[in-house]
């Protein structure tokens, strides 16, 4: 999952500097009130128990001023993945965000979100209840603007889970396309 995960970021990274040249203007005060949905894949570094999974997961969101908006994700996993404890899957992540942009040009925006998620884990009886239930999320990421209705978007959330069960690292690329 790493691997296709660092692989769509790559393709992203080289996509963007290319169409650098060509690009045009995505003025982000156009984006206010305007909706928009994505939908990516995602890769979870669960820090204690070690397991890493993947997922697919879908957003949607608006901007409310040209730097705030909010957004919803849901996440469904995609694979398991063995440890000495035994087998893990993520069944689901659902949350909400608040999400800060910062335009660097016309065509990339820096994020920053903040929010609160549950996330159900199957996990071995013996795990107990680890990085699974209820989480303060914040991170950072980028997005690029092919154009004024579609971006490729890049981000990292860390999940702080309540009453010491954890924290999960996860990395995230998609498509957003805006209604």
């Amino acid at each position: 999952m790493k691997t296709l995960i660092l692989a769509a970021a790559s393709a992203l990274a080289i996509t963007a500097f290319a169409s650098a040249a060509s690009a045009q203007d995505t003025s982000n005060t156009s984006d206010v009130g305007r909706v928009y949905g994505s939908i990516g894949v995602q890769g979870q570094d669960n820090h204690k128990t070690g397991s890493n999974l993947g997922s697919v997961n879908a957003r949607v969101g608006t901007k409310i001023t040209p730097h705030f908006g909010v957004e919803g994700e849901a996440a469904f996993g995609t694979n398991k993945d063995t440890t000495a404890a035994g087998d893990y899957r993520l069944t689901n992540k659902v949350g909400v965000y608040g999400v800060g942009y910062l335009p660097v040009s016309s065509n990339i925006d820096l994020l920053g979100r903040v929010g609160v998620s549950d996330t159900d884990l199957k996990a071995p009886a013996a795990a107990g209840k680890l990085e699974q239930g209820t989480a303060v999320d914040y991170g950072v990421g980028a997005q690029y603007h092919f154009n004024s209705d579609y971006a490729a978007r890049l981000d990292y959330t860390k999940s702080d889970f309540q009453n010491h069960k954890g924290t999960t690292g996860t990395t995230t690329v998609s498509l957003v396309k805006k209604f």
